[in-house]
Protein backbone atom coordinates (compact mmCIF):
# COMPACT_ATOMS: atom_id res chain seq x y z
CA UNK A 1 0.00 0.00 0.00
CA UNK A 2 1.32 3.46 -0.91
CA UNK A 3 0.63 6.21 1.62
CA UNK A 4 1.08 9.96 1.11
CA UNK A 5 0.73 12.63 3.77
CA UNK A 6 0.70 16.19 2.44
CA UNK A 7 1.60 19.24 4.51
CA UNK A 8 1.89 22.90 3.69
CA UNK A 9 4.86 23.63 5.94
CA UNK A 10 7.59 21.62 7.67
CA UNK A 11 6.12 19.96 10.82
CA UNK A 12 2.46 19.93 9.66
CA UNK A 13 2.56 16.27 8.66
CA UNK A 14 4.34 15.14 11.82
CA UNK A 15 1.86 16.99 14.03
CA UNK A 16 -1.18 15.65 12.17
CA UNK A 17 -0.11 12.17 11.10
CA UNK A 18 3.25 11.31 12.68
CA UNK A 19 1.97 8.32 14.63
CA UNK A 20 -0.12 7.06 11.73
CA UNK A 21 2.82 7.20 9.32
CA UNK A 22 4.98 5.32 11.82
CA UNK A 23 2.28 2.65 11.97
CA UNK A 24 2.14 2.43 8.17
CA UNK A 25 5.91 2.03 8.02
CA UNK A 26 5.75 -0.68 10.67
CA UNK A 27 3.21 -2.48 8.47
CA UNK A 28 5.63 -2.36 5.53
CA UNK A 29 3.60 0.22 3.60
CA UNK A 30 5.43 2.63 1.29
CA UNK A 31 5.26 5.97 3.12
CA UNK A 32 5.74 9.37 1.49
CA UNK A 33 5.56 12.96 2.72
CA UNK A 34 4.92 15.84 0.33
CA UNK A 35 5.92 19.19 1.82
CA UNK A 36 4.63 22.12 -0.20
CA UNK A 37 6.86 24.93 1.05
CA UNK A 38 9.92 25.54 3.20
CA UNK A 39 8.42 28.88 4.10
CA UNK A 40 11.20 31.29 4.88
CA UNK A 41 9.12 33.38 7.27
CA UNK A 42 9.78 31.28 10.37
CA UNK A 43 13.31 29.91 10.37
CA UNK A 44 16.04 29.44 7.79
CA UNK A 45 14.80 27.30 4.85
CA UNK A 46 17.96 25.17 4.81
CA UNK A 47 17.65 24.41 8.52
CA UNK A 48 13.99 23.59 8.10
CA UNK A 49 14.79 21.25 5.22
CA UNK A 50 17.34 19.37 7.35
CA UNK A 51 14.82 19.11 10.18
CA UNK A 52 12.14 17.80 7.82
CA UNK A 53 14.51 15.19 6.43
CA UNK A 54 15.33 13.99 9.94
CA UNK A 55 11.65 13.83 10.88
CA UNK A 56 10.86 11.82 7.74
CA UNK A 57 13.75 9.47 8.48
CA UNK A 58 12.40 8.81 11.96
CA UNK A 59 9.01 7.91 10.50
CA UNK A 60 10.45 5.75 7.72
CA UNK A 61 9.07 8.09 5.07
CA UNK A 62 10.42 9.42 1.79
CA UNK A 63 10.30 13.22 1.74
CA UNK A 64 9.30 15.16 -1.39
CA UNK A 65 9.93 18.91 -1.09
CA UNK A 66 8.07 21.10 -3.58
CA UNK A 67 9.51 24.34 -2.11
CA UNK A 68 6.68 26.39 -3.61
CA UNK A 69 6.67 30.07 -2.54
CA UNK A 70 4.54 30.33 0.59
CA UNK A 71 3.20 33.72 -0.53
CA UNK A 72 1.46 32.01 -3.46
CA UNK A 73 -0.21 29.34 -1.35
CA UNK A 74 -2.86 31.58 0.18
CA UNK A 75 -4.85 31.17 -3.02
CA UNK A 76 -3.12 28.46 -5.09
CA UNK A 77 -3.51 28.89 -8.84
CA UNK A 78 -3.03 26.66 -11.87
CA UNK A 79 0.75 26.62 -11.43
CA UNK A 80 0.51 24.96 -8.01
CA UNK A 81 -2.30 22.69 -9.17
CA UNK A 82 -0.01 21.29 -11.86
CA UNK A 83 2.87 20.84 -9.43
CA UNK A 84 0.84 19.04 -6.74
CA UNK A 85 -0.90 16.89 -9.36
CA UNK A 86 2.48 15.73 -10.72
CA UNK A 87 3.82 15.04 -7.23
CA UNK A 88 0.80 12.88 -6.40
CA UNK A 89 0.72 11.12 -9.76
CA UNK A 90 4.42 10.28 -9.56
CA UNK A 91 3.78 8.37 -6.33
CA UNK A 92 0.37 7.01 -7.34
CA UNK A 93 -0.85 6.52 -3.75
CA UNK A 94 -3.61 4.31 -2.43
CA UNK A 95 -4.33 6.75 0.39
CA UNK A 96 -3.75 10.45 1.00
CA UNK A 97 -3.75 12.29 4.30
CA UNK A 98 -3.97 16.05 3.89
CA UNK A 99 -5.02 19.27 5.61
CA UNK A 100 -8.62 19.75 6.59
CA UNK A 101 -10.69 22.49 4.95
CA UNK A 102 -11.87 23.28 8.49
CA UNK A 103 -8.84 25.39 9.32
CA UNK A 104 -8.09 28.97 10.28
CA UNK A 105 -4.87 28.94 8.24
CA UNK A 106 -5.60 30.02 4.68
CA UNK A 107 -2.57 28.16 3.29
CA UNK A 108 -3.77 24.91 4.86
CA UNK A 109 -7.20 25.38 3.30
CA UNK A 110 -5.69 26.20 -0.10
CA UNK A 111 -3.54 23.07 -0.06
CA UNK A 112 -6.49 20.93 1.09
CA UNK A 113 -8.72 22.18 -1.71
CA UNK A 114 -5.96 21.74 -4.30
CA UNK A 115 -5.27 18.16 -3.24
CA UNK A 116 -8.95 17.22 -3.39
CA UNK A 117 -9.21 18.80 -6.82
CA UNK A 118 -6.34 16.84 -8.37
CA UNK A 119 -6.62 13.53 -6.50
CA UNK A 120 -9.96 12.39 -7.89
CA UNK A 121 -8.54 8.97 -8.82
CA UNK A 122 -7.18 8.29 -5.33
CA UNK A 123 -9.59 5.97 -3.55
CA UNK A 124 -8.93 7.11 0.00
CA UNK A 125 -8.53 10.72 1.16
CA UNK A 126 -8.60 11.67 4.83
CA UNK A 127 -8.25 15.09 6.44
CA UNK A 128 -6.02 15.50 9.50
CA UNK A 129 -5.99 18.14 12.19
CA UNK A 130 -3.26 20.53 13.28
CA UNK A 131 -3.25 21.71 16.88
CA UNK A 132 -2.49 25.32 16.01
CA UNK A 133 -5.25 26.06 13.51
CA UNK A 134 -7.96 23.41 13.06
CA UNK A 135 -11.42 24.85 13.75
CA UNK A 136 -14.20 23.39 15.93
CA UNK A 137 -16.01 22.42 12.71
CA UNK A 138 -13.54 19.57 12.27
CA UNK A 139 -15.65 16.56 13.25
CA UNK A 140 -13.53 13.38 13.14
CA UNK A 141 -15.07 10.11 12.02
CA UNK A 142 -11.95 7.95 11.79
CA UNK A 143 -9.19 7.26 14.31
CA UNK A 144 -5.81 5.54 14.38
CA UNK A 145 -4.55 4.06 17.63
CA UNK A 146 -1.01 5.41 17.91
CA UNK A 147 -0.36 4.35 21.51
CA UNK A 148 2.65 2.27 20.45
CA UNK A 149 3.96 5.07 18.22
CA UNK A 150 3.43 8.10 20.44
CA UNK A 151 7.07 8.42 21.48
CA UNK A 152 8.17 8.24 17.86
CA UNK A 153 5.63 10.90 16.91
CA UNK A 154 7.03 13.16 19.62
CA UNK A 155 10.56 12.61 18.31
CA UNK A 156 9.50 13.47 14.76
CA UNK A 157 7.77 16.65 15.90
CA UNK A 158 10.70 17.61 18.12
CA UNK A 159 13.06 17.21 15.15
CA UNK A 160 11.80 20.64 14.06
CA UNK A 161 14.09 22.39 16.52
CA UNK A 162 13.77 25.85 14.98
CA UNK A 163 10.10 25.78 16.00
CA UNK A 164 10.74 24.57 19.56
CA UNK A 165 9.28 27.76 21.07
CA UNK A 166 5.86 27.16 19.50
CA UNK A 167 3.22 26.02 21.99
CA UNK A 168 1.69 23.46 19.63
CA UNK A 169 4.96 21.58 19.23
CA UNK A 170 5.45 20.99 22.96
CA UNK A 171 5.34 17.27 23.87
CA UNK A 172 2.71 17.75 26.60
CA UNK A 173 0.41 19.55 24.15
CA UNK A 174 0.84 16.89 21.45
CA UNK A 175 0.24 14.10 23.96
CA UNK A 176 -2.79 15.85 25.44
CA UNK A 177 -4.62 16.07 22.12
CA UNK A 178 -3.74 12.47 21.22
CA UNK A 179 -5.01 11.21 24.59
CA UNK A 180 -8.22 13.24 24.23
CA UNK A 181 -8.84 11.84 20.74
CA UNK A 182 -8.28 8.31 22.03
CA UNK A 183 -10.77 8.77 24.87
CA UNK A 184 -13.41 10.81 23.00
CA UNK A 185 -13.16 8.57 19.96
CA UNK A 186 -13.79 5.47 22.10
CA UNK A 187 -10.68 3.96 20.50
CA UNK A 188 -10.01 1.66 23.43
CA UNK A 189 -10.12 1.16 27.18
CA UNK A 190 -6.56 2.30 27.96
CA UNK A 191 -6.73 5.54 29.94
CA UNK A 192 -3.16 6.27 28.76
CA UNK A 193 -3.92 5.51 25.12
CA UNK A 194 -3.25 7.87 22.22
CA UNK A 195 -4.91 8.34 18.84
CA UNK A 196 -4.84 10.59 15.80
CA UNK A 197 -8.19 11.76 14.47
CA UNK A 198 -9.28 12.15 10.87
CA UNK A 199 -12.28 13.22 8.85
CA UNK A 200 -13.02 11.05 5.86
CA UNK A 201 -13.41 12.80 2.52
CA UNK A 202 -13.47 9.57 0.52
CA UNK A 203 -12.86 5.96 1.44
CA UNK A 204 -13.30 3.27 -1.22
CA UNK A 205 -12.14 -0.29 -0.67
Amino acid sequence: MKIVSIGSHPDDVEIGTGGTLAMHHDRKNSVHIIMCTLGGVSGDPKEREEEALEAARLLGATLHILDYPVSKLNKPGLEFIKIIRKAINDIYPDRIYTHSPFDYHQVHVGVSESVVQVAKDVKQILFYETISSTTPEFKPDAYVDITNYMDLKIKSVSAHKTQSNRFYIQPNVVRSLANTRYVWGKVGANSNGFAEAFRIHKFIL
